[in-house]
């Protein structure tokens, strides 16, 4: 309870005109004061009163899967795909949780994704890799081996016509969704990218047989949490 000065109280059947009095000159006399600490608040005395102002720089808003950095190095904020954290792999082979925590719940450092290019593609994106694994079709597993962020080159041919067509690898069915795309010119050299994801995201593998060109029909489907 505030410290109301005595003469600021009354009881029932009191005249008030003298603690509402006291009550005005007590508001006249309130003062406004910021630390040092208080760098974007300005606090101006008027005759007519005090006008305190506040200024805060603008801060990009922390999406799922919010891709910062440049070639050098871009780390990938925390997202979920069906409810898992996927993984980053770092130099020494270790992956770690793009949550930053590890299984025991610490604060860990979360590796950032280095774009190595093998070809001379114009276009690459840092993008979630998803492997069901073969004979183990029970959907996202939040592991390492299965989910994962990671830079690549490639993109089906088919990615556009919806759903993300299956890659096999030794049985697995794998699959890649852009969370962002890296530009590059004609030598190699990186020019900017573009967030694609500002979403968490669900998925779900389709299984199939082959359509009217004796393709794959598998797909995996991706869309907004």
């Amino acid at each position: 309870m505030p410290n109301i000065p005595r003469e600021l109280r009354v009881r029932k059947g009191d005249d008030i005109s003298k603690a509402l009095r006291a009550l005005v000159r007590y508001a006249e006399s309130a003062e406004v004061y910021t630390s040092s600490n208080d760098k974007d608040l300005k606090v101006t005395r008027k005759s007519q009163g005090t006008l305190v102002s506040a200024r805060f720089e603008k801060s990009a808003f922390l999406h799922p899967f919010k891709v910062r950095g440049d070639v050098n190095g871009f780390s990938v904020s925390e997202g979920m795909v069906n409810g898992a954290t996927p993984f980053i792999k770092g130099k020494d082979g270790k992956s770690v949780s793009i949550s930053g925590y590890d299984d025991d719940g610490k604060l860990v450092q979360v590796p950032k994704i280095i774009p190595q290019k093998e070809s001379d593609a114009t276009k690459t994106y840092i993008a979630l890799k998803i492997t069901m694994v073969a004979g183990e079709e029970a959907g996202i597993v939040e592991s390492p081996d299965t989910l994962s962020v990671v830079h690549t080159e490639y993109l089906s041919p088919r990615f556009a016509q919806g759903g993300s067509p299956v890659q096999d690898s030794g049985g697995d069915r794998i699959a890649y969704y852009p969370l962002a795309k890296l530009y590059w010119n004609n030598k190699g050299d990186f020019l900017r990218f573009r967030q694609i994801v500002h979403h968490n995201l669900n998925h779900r593998f389709v299984a199939g047989g082959t359509n009217a060109e004796g393709e794959a029909a598998e797909r995996h489907y991706f869309w907004a949490a």
